[in-house]
């Protein structure tokens, strides 16, 4: 080997030379033959000439090298460019190694001595430096994926390492789209397709997550009943809280953007609409400062032209003809022993005074209506009550007739009752959700408002109880979703030629109004606040508001008119009253009518434990205050003959009647 012959042209002859290994024994050569299935080989390339020195040979695994022609021609040529490329080495009899040749034109005039590469990390006896630096993980093939590949072995030189690709990791990417794919379409407990029929038809939780009917059921059934939830979000779930999707393929459009548009869009009309409001509202203080100041010019002419005496008495604006008015306790009636009283109501008809009441007959758990004959105030000929729901009353609204009444009593329905004969007319069911309050429209008397606790407002005829007319999402656009606290229906007027309905609720007020197409349209009043009550008296035309207490400002109760300016609706503020400081029910408050000129403002005063009285030609101060030793929930005016009118106030067990006086 040390006689190496120089070829004569080293561009077409091959130089291939074995390094023979050192003769092991032959026992121990056979042994290890048979262990093994081929042997490891090692690759030399030679160098022009003259040839350096070759190197000891090096004793790996018992010291077999194995070497490999090359055309260095085709090398020259730039056809080959071969690199070797070792991955990781196991010390163990079967050692294999991967060889990458791609083709390269920029190596076609370097060329460099190689050296036999030892298979194991640990240098050999006799070795001249440091072993390649080679990782010792797993066992590595040897192979040639060139598109040139010839039918012999070559040993090309080696330039740098590189680590090759696993052909695995380019076969996963197209099976993880894949499965991305099927991602709608896959049950993810047993990742089969699910059917539209069977028992593996596909289901969901009221998370929004899809399974097989069968596979969910069966991963509820094998959880116990305490922690079961999703298969996939594990938020809590139950076995009734399986639905079934009627859908061939379930597919989601990302309609992020739009969505965002919509957004901005409705912000854009909400910022429109208060500023009308607004723009409104100056208008119509534009305008009644107009008026204030005509009035005071005439006074002054007046003064000038009629001396001071006349003057005064146009000043004083008929003080000496002021009324007062007071309330007298006609009676302190007993409802019921527990407490359970919420509701009044009054049929002029019949002169009956409804009230809501626990019931009081064993047999018959719930609530009930009793009714009381006006003006002796005892119980009616007939059933002295009748139970209506099984929770309390919350509501209870007679129609323009006199002769049916509603009661809204925090479930998902309301029943129609005949005062006459005391019996159930219809049954009504919206949704799902409390239903708070409930109205009769006057002009279209067969209308029925039914108010819920997601802040909707559904309209029934009560002709036809199982078809729903219309549904109002009232403040749904803001993300007002509170309930409904009151529904006031609206007569038609000069200003509003087709009537409408006012709709209260915990953080707004509302206004619908119908056109003379019979459509409606919705109008945000501009009053805020958190509210607990409102009334409205269609003889005066005034809308009485309950605000609750904040941290600085006490209950305030707002009397005001509904007007129109330039197509947009606002309150326009007659009077204002300041109540309690402190509010921990929602307590009603009540307007009576007594002229065109005078209102009476009642309601409870929490912090002092009162009831207060005040009037609109007396401005803000209180025209009177009765002590209570209970909180009053409702407070209801009756009007029993043309001169007599009385005022009803309802606690928990009892209701005062008080007479109303006027000096």
């Amino acid at each position: 080997m040390d006689d190496q012959e120089e070829p004569d042209d080293p561009a077409s002859v091959a130089a291939n030379e074995v390094v023979p290994a050192p003769e092991p024994d032959t026992t121990a050569a056979d042994e290890e033959e048979s262990t093994r299935d081929s042997s490891l080989e090692m690759f030399e390339q030679p160098a022009p000439s003259p040839p350096p020195p070759l190197p000891p040979p090096v004793n790996v695994l018992d010291e077999p090298v194995v070497h490999m022609e090359i055309e260095l021609a085709r090398i020259q040529q730039g056809m080959l460019s071969p690199v070797i490329v070792i991955s990781n080495i196991n010390n163990v009899p079967e050692v294999q190694a991967t060889v990458e040749i791609s083709t390269d034109q920029g190596n076609e005039e370097e060329e460099d001595d190689t050296v036999p590469i030892p298979l194991e990390p640990e240098p050999a006896a006799g070795s001249d430096g440091p072993l390649p630096d080679v990782a010792v993980e797993e066992p590595i093939e040897l192979s040639d994926s060139s598109p040139n590949r010839s039918g012999q072995m070559f040993t090309p030189r080696r330039k740098k390492r590189k680590r090759a690709i696993s052909p695995k990791k380019l076969i996963d990417t197209p099976v993880q789209s894949k499965d991305e794919d099927e991602e709608g379409l896959l049950c993810p407990i047993c990742f089969d397709a699910w059917t539209l029929t069977g028992d593996h038809r596909v289901v969901s939780l009221k998370c929004g997550h899809l399974f097989g009917m069968s596979c969910i059921k069966r991963w509820m059934q094998n959880n116990p009943a305490a922690t079961r939830g999703c298969a996939t979000c594990k938020a809590r779930a139950t076995m009734r809280d399986i639905r079934f999707i009627y859908a061939r393929a379930i597919k989601a459009v990302d309609n992020t953007r739009e969505e965002e548009l919509l957004q901005e869009l409705n912000r854009e009309k909400l910022k429109v609409i208060d500023l009308n409001t607004k723009l409104t509202v100056v208008n119509m203080k534009v305008l009644e400062q107009s008026e204030k100041i005509d009035t005071l010019e005439r006074k002054l002419l007046a003064f000038g032209q009629g001396g001071a005496e006349f003057s005064r008495s146009q000043f004083d604006g008929g003080a000496e003809h002021r009324h007062s008015y007071k309330l007298f306790l006609e009676k302190n009636i007993e409802i019921t022993r527990e407490s359970g009283c919420r509701a009044l109501a009054y049929s002029a008809k019949h002169q009956l005074l409804l009230i809501s009441q626990k019931s009081t007959q064993p047999l018959f758990p719930g609530y009930s209506i009793r009714m009381l004959q006006v003006p002796g105030f005892v119980a009616s000929a007939g059933a002295a009550s009748m139970l209506v729901s099984s929770r309390s009353v919350r509501d209870i609204a007679i129609d323009a007739s006199d002769d049916l009444f509603a009661c809204a009593a925090m479930e998902k329905m309301v029943k129609v009752f005949s005062i006459q004969n005391r019996s159930v007319q219809c049954t009504i069911t919206p949704s799902q959700d409390p239903l708070w309050s409930c109205a009769f429209d006057k002009e279209r008397s067969k209308f029925l408002y039914l108010g819920s606790q997601r802040g909707s407002v559904y309209v029934y005829d009560i002709r036809q109880p199982d078809q729903l007319l219309e549904e109002f999402r009232v403040g749904h656009g803001q993300n007002d979703y509170t309930g409904v606290v009151k529904i006031c229906p609206v007569e038609p007027t000069s200003i509003i030629p087709c009537g409408g309905f006012l709709v209260c609720k915990l953080k707004s007020i509302w206004f619908y109004e119908y056109t003379p197409t019979q459509q409606i349209e919705s109008h945000l009043l501009n009053i805020t606040g958190a509210f607990s009550a409102m009334s409205y008296n269609p003889d005066s035309g005034l809308i009485l508001v309950s605000v609750r207490p904040t941290t600085d400002k006490p209950t305030t109760l707002v009397l005001a008119t509904l007007e129109k300016l330039d197509g947009v609706f606002a309150l326009k503020m007659q009077h204002t009253f300041e109540g309690s400081r402190v509010q921990t029910v929602m307590y009603r408050c009540a307007q009576v009518y007594l002229n065109d000129a005078d209102t009476l403002v009642a309601s409870y005063v929490e912090d002092s434990k009162m009831l207060s009285t005040w009037c609109t030609n007396r401005g803000r101060l209180r025209v009177q205050q009765l002590p209570m030793n209970e909180g009053i929930l409702d407070i209801c005016p009756i009007r029993a003959t043309p001169g007599q009118t009385y005022l009803a106030a309802l606690s928990e067990c009892r209701c005062r009647i008080y007479r109303l006086n006027t000096e």
